[in-house]
């Protein structure tokens, strides 16, 4: 299928949806309004760990204005907000399934549009249309407010729709701006002026056990990523976990079950110091393991965010895909706390989106993850592991 005909496709389901969301819910009544806030997150892992300051904050906030705070948050990291507590109420939605499926996006707007809401916030920048836009506008809010985004998930046709579905958006930056300055903005811009852009934290919790964690000095190995391109080697990470063993620290491997293969292929070539985790931790006990590591090496994913929420040593091989979005760190602050070394050689189409203009064959890195060395990334971990405990990285300039 060509790249036109998939856009068209697409472009004409989400009007057919949102027609259809039209009629239904000129049918469906609302409830009454209460004191109630719902605040609108249904992006992945890393983001929701980049908000989390934020959205403590909102929460805060609004809960000593007598007010019951509701978080509809992704699946994927749901049940871990509802353990931290961070809202009074959690919902865990599936946001593939509330795109496609008709029935279960009718769940959701009558449990939205019953609640009584009178206040609804999605921070997300890059918004998506049929997902946050539209549990923002099934709300029927009072006050219905998000960011003036951008097109980057969207065709703006269908974001100027969505646009109108909120009652404020507040205005952003048009350049390039790493996420936690960005969430930091959008706060400033609805009444936070104070609020500043400082790395997130995620405080020890009771009750989250480390599942097998090593009971002697340990590094991590975080060896996926949520798509092939973005992978760095896994026989560059064997030679990098090699060197580490050397030094006499354990190898963990860590990533998500459907990794489990990988890691047991990975845990044989690395040998008997190497113990196999993917699949086998909660996002809780994942965020103790990578407290308890002497550092943590990873492809840019959430692990890099997590790691640096619980204060580990982080060095991530990074490629250019959102180079400057979600990484490097830009900080208003500097932190006790080491901030993640990111690894990269940088290309003149850095900021590309993924869409990457050079041929690989299938399972492979992108050009500006393979131009990452072994010795480049051996350089960093060096450096880290020599770092007095507590030390912190330079801030790195905003690019």
């Amino acid at each position: 299928m060509s790249e036109v005909v998939r856009r068209l496709r697409s472009f004409v389901f989400n009007v057919l949806v949102a027609t259809l969301d039209t009629v239904t819910l000129a049918l469906m009544p609302a409830g009454k309004p209460r004191q109630r806030i719902l605040i609108v997150r249904l992006d992945s892992i890393g983001d929701f760990v980049l908000w989390l300051d934020g959205a403590k904050r909102l929460v805060a906030h609004y809960r000593r204005l007598g007010c019951e705070v509701a978080l509809a948050g992704n699946q994927a990291w749901a049940a871990w907000a509802r353990a931290m507590e961070l809202a009074d109420d959690v919902w865990e939605i599936d946001p593939r399934r509330f795109r496609r499926s008709f029935g279960y996006r009718r769940q959701w707007m009558r449990r939205a549009r019953s609640a009584g809401f009178s206040v609804a916030i999605q921070p997300t920048y890059s918004r998506l249309f049929l997902e946050g836009d539209s549990l923002v506008r099934f709300t029927g809010a009072r006050d219905r407010i998000g960011s003036i985004g951008d097109t980057s998930n969207v065709p703006s046709s269908l974001k100027s729709w969505g646009d109108r579905w909120y009652t404020r958006l507040v205005p952003a930056a048009p350049e390039r701006t790493m996420e936690i300055q960005r969430n930091a903005e959008f706060m400033r811009a609805i009444g936070f002026a104070d609020f500043q852009a400082r790395m997130p934290e995620i405080p020890q919790a009771a009750g989250a056990p480390v599942n097998r964690a090593p009971h002697t000095a340990y590094a991590v190995l975080f060896f996926a990523a949520n798509w092939e391109g973005r992978e760095w080697p896994s026989d560059h990470f064997i030679e990098v976990g090699r060197r580490l063993s050397s030094r006499g620290l354990q190898l963990v491997l860590a990533g998500a079950a459907a990794d489990r293969d990988r890691a047991d292929r990975m845990a044989t070539a690395l040998g008997p110091l190497a113990v196999n985790l993917a699949g086998r931790t909660t996002l809780a006990e994942l965020a103790e393991l990578l407290r308890g590591a002497d550092i943590v090496v990873t492809n840019e994913t959430a692990s890099v965010h997590i790691g640096a929420a619980v204060g580990a040593p982080v060095v991530c091989v990074l490629g250019g895909g959102h180079y400057g979005r979600f990484a490097p760190y830009d900080l208003s602050h500097e932190d006790a706390r080491p901030t993640p070394v990111f690894v990269f050689t940088m290309m003149e189409c850095y900021g590309c989106g993924w869409h990457c203009v050079y041929p690989r064959k299938a399972g492979e890195p992108v050009r500006c993850i393979q131009d990452v060395s072994v010795e480049q990334v051996w350089a960093a971990v060096a450096s880290v592991l020599k770092r007095p405990t507590g030390a912190r990285a330079p801030l790195t300039p905003r690019p």
